[in-house]
């Protein structure tokens, strides 16, 4: 567990994956489940864990090993262009944050060619790929922090939450060393597109077509190593105990109940014309160009970084006092009534507002109509510094293709987008359910029961009957 979307994914929710394991635990006198998680968060999660600890169920802190040595730098910054897609450019040349440099700092551009150049020759070769960069990880890596854990526990598979994790790496390569089976998944949807990795797991849970695809086409796994099951966490927004009824929602967030909304998702240090895009929207409401009873909801960004929360305190500030705004600050995927209540909102909004943020795919989920912004405000911005950067980004050309986010290339095309809306929340309906095909899999409910049975699978812990389900 080694990041908070592996938390997400695998263990907040009632009836998670981590539950489910846990209840094979009490049925199985064998079985024993040791969690990884950063050492920073083993306070923070242990109350997650108290019902379920013991001799057979424990949890082990472990430091990120930082900071690598030269070489190790090295090695890692060569094979990792093994590929170089519109997301690896994106992050490579530009960047993606705006209080950041792009991966390479101040030497960019002398580095972008090389990079490239290594994809086009190294990252061609199914040796290097295979078999040289595994081999040489061995022998530059020999930290080896996790040997002593393999020694203690004997471990019969190794299941890695999130495998671009710099844990998940090590805890990989000390089980390919000792030939101990290997499972895994990407903690989003957004990251195999991103930079190669040294280790594939034997066999990959994919939570989507798209995932599937992609760690095939950049990662190089068979698909006859691939497992789909769906994103587990979308089995807690589907599920109908959950749902709230518009009036009850509305009043959660102290609205009037014959009100409508729009939900903006902020997207921080990324994106630094928001203001400005929430500034005219609220213009448009206070000359009632919407109806008398339009309310915006921000939702800040949820970076985990300080200089994140005062980015956004600068930005919003101002329209704190601002009576159609209503802040929704609160934590997810760590307070079971707080994702509650955001599912809720995701629910009943009347469009979503993200700036190519992950947070489009929950708004489908929910049948939000999604809305983009692809300009800069009232600005005309360098493309390092532009929103338009993001569109490089390969996991989002599925959305575009899908048709389901109505983009916005400037304001009078952003009021009509969001006029349509509210005048018909219904609409594009087909073209949000070809974004949920691709990219979610199934909403059948029953995704963590999927990925339990095929991690116990490998166990050899499941009847046979279960066994066809999952194959």
């Amino acid at each position: 567990m080694t990041s908070n979307m592996v938390f997400r994914n695998l263990f907040f929710f009632p009836g998670s994956v981590f539950d489910r394991l846990c209840q094979e635990l009490k049925r199985s006198p064998d079985l024993r489940i040791v969690v990884i998680l950063n050492k920073k968060d083993l306070e923070k999660y242990s109350v997650f864990f108290k019902d379920v600890l013991g001799e057979r169920c424990v949890m082990i802190p472990a430091a990120v090993p930082y900071p690598k040595n030269f070489l190790e730098k090295a090695f890692n910054f060569f094979y990792s262009y093994f590929i170089y897609t519109g997301t690896t450019k994106t992050l490579a040349t530009v960047g993606m944050r705006l209080d950041e440099p792009p991966a390479g700092g101040r030497f960019k551009k002398y580095l972008a060619p090389l990079k490239m150049g290594i994809a086009k020759t190294f990252g061609r070769s199914r040796f290097m790929r295979e078999k040289a960069v595994p081999a040489l990880y061995h022998r530059i890596f020999k930290g080896r922090q996790f040997a002593s854990l393999f020694d203690q526990y004997q471990p019969s598979v190794v299941f890695a939450s999130h495998v671009f994790g710099r844990i998940d790496t090590e805890l990989l390569a000390e089980a390919k060393r000792r030939g101990v089976k290997t499972m895994g998944m990407v903690s989003c949807w957004d990251h195999f597109d991103k930079y190669y990795l040294p280790f594939k797991v034997d066999t990959l849970l994919a939570q989507s077509d798209q995932v599937k695809d992609f760690a095939v086409k950049y990662q190089g796994y068979s698909s006859r190593n691939i497992v789909l099951t769906g994103h587990p966490y979308f089995d807690f927004m589907v599920d109908k105990k959950y749902a709230a009824a518009r009036s009850d929602t509305l009043a959660m967030l102290g609205i009037p109940e014959h009100s409508k909304y729009i939900l903006y998702v902020s997207g921080s240090a990324y994106c630094q014309d928001e203001p400005e895009i929430i500034e005219e929207i609220l213009n448009w409401m206070n000359e009632n160009r919407f109806g008398t009873d339009v309310r915006l909801v921000i939702r800040p960004y949820q970076g985990g970084r300080g200089k994140d929360k005062e980015f956004d305190k600068q930005k919003y500030d101002r329209f704190e006092s601002h009576p159609r705004v209503v802040f929704f600050r609160r934590e997810l995927w760590s307070d079971l009534q707080r994702s509650v209540d955001f599912a809720n909102i995701l629910r009943h909004s009347h469009g979503v507002l993200a700036v190519y943020s992950t947070m489009t795919l929950e708004a489908a989920v929910m049948d939000a109509p999604l809305v983009g912004v692809a300009f800069d405000g009232r600005h005309i911005r360098p493309f390092n510094r532009s929103i338009k950067r993001f569109a490089l980004r390969e996991h989002f050309k599925d959305v575009f293709q899908s048709g389901a986010v109505a983009m916005a290339h400037d304001f009078d095309e952003l009021f009509h987008i969001i006029q349509e809306y509210l005048g018909n929340p219904k609409k594009d309906q087909e073209a949000r359910e070809r974004l949920r095909k691709r990219m979610c899999y199934t909403l059948d409910g029953n995704i963590s029961e999927r990925m339990a049975k095929t991690i116990l699978n490998s166990l050899d812990l499941l009847r046979k009957d279960f066994r066809n389900e999952i194959s």
